[in-house]
């Protein structure tokens, strides 16, 4: 048995479900150029009022607003339990995945960009090279006054332009040898950001995730919970993870105290190694429409290979 599935903080499987983004409330318009303050469960209209999601609110490239706690917060200091949605694989038997990937569709062809839309997506992880336990307990968790503490998904909102001064390449590349592109502020203000050629239309739309052109990755075997994605662990199994973001971001002009953690040639930014029957990976989402109405020609998909 293999299954994927998606849930959040207080629903552990919204099966026959989606999500749905939203002004201050639910079924209230999300302005134009604008991103929503509200996420909640939904049908494929967007209509009916589920539970209530964390919202995680795009704000620049490397932050989001976390409502309930503060503006502006630094995306790799948002806790997991904050993030808007977890993707749970489960398998009969422990195994390992690697090549996850993360597209936002038109729910045609997982090829085509949604219709209608801007979508940033980032990864959450923690651990910022301790346990889990002690990040929560002692530094993370939506904390703004703590400046060495980050953690090690995403840096920046993929989706977003990368700045040019903070990255060394607009790209990543997974253990398969697959590399996942995105875009720098120089692409983007060209007009060259998503790469999609259905994009370009509109003023702006190619600052997005989706079809072909953008596809965010995933780490590595998580495990339940993300478990092998703490440092500590990995460092006993003999390859210690290092922050996905180290492959681009660029040490040698470090934004707001960010450490210098040395080279992603000689270390493990590809995530965990070992073999579980459950797999879980945190993503935080943002939208914006551009145009009025609802958007329904929106999906989220999730692949990867397991062994």
């Amino acid at each position: 048995m293999a299954e994927i599935t998606f849930g959040i903080y207080n629903q552990e499987n919204i099966v026959g479900s989606g999500l749905g983004f939203y002004g201050a409330t639910h079924g209230s318009s999300v302005q134009i150029g604008s991103y929503q303050t509200t996420t909640f469960v939904t049908d494929s209209t967007g209509t009916a009022a589920g539970p209530e999601a964390k919202n995680v609110k795009f704000t620049t490239p490397a932050s989001g607003d976390r409502a309930a706690y503060s503006t502006g917060v630094p995306l790799s200091r948002i806790n997991s339990g904050q993030a808007s949605f977890h993707i749970n694989f489960d398998h009969s038997s422990a195994v390992n995945v690697q090549n996850c990937q993360l597209r936002i569709y038109d729910r045609v062809s997982t090829n085509f960009p949604a219709s209608g839309v801007l979508t940033k997506t980032a990864e959450i992880v923690n651990f910022d090279g301790k346990s889990y336990s002690d990040w929560v307990s002692n530094e993370g968790g939506d904390q703004t006054d703590n400046t060495n503490t980050w953690g090690s998904g995403d840096l920046f909102w993929w989706g977003s332009p990368w700045p040019d001064a903070h990255i060394s390449q607009d790209y990543y590349t997974n253990s398969s040898g697959v590399k996942f592109n995105n875009f720098n502020q120089t692409e983007a203000t060209a007009g060259n950001g998503n790469g999609d050629s259905r994009l370009g239309t509109v003023t702006g739309d190619t600052e997005t995730i989706g079809g072909t052109g953008v596809v965010m990755p995933l780490f590595n075997s998580p495990g339940s919970g993300g478990r092998y994605l703490n440092y500590q662990q990995q460092a006993t199994a003999g390859t210690p993870i290092q922050p996905k973001w180290l492959q681009y971001y660029n040490n040698s002009a470090r934004i707001d105290g960010i450490p210098n953690l040395g080279s992603a040639t000689t270390t493990n930014t590809y995530g965990g190694s070992g073999v579980d029957t459950r797999h879980t990976w945190y993503v935080g989402i943002s939208a914006s429409p551009l145009s009025i109405g609802s958007k329904t020609q929106y999906g989220l998909y999730v692949s990867l290979e397991y062994l």
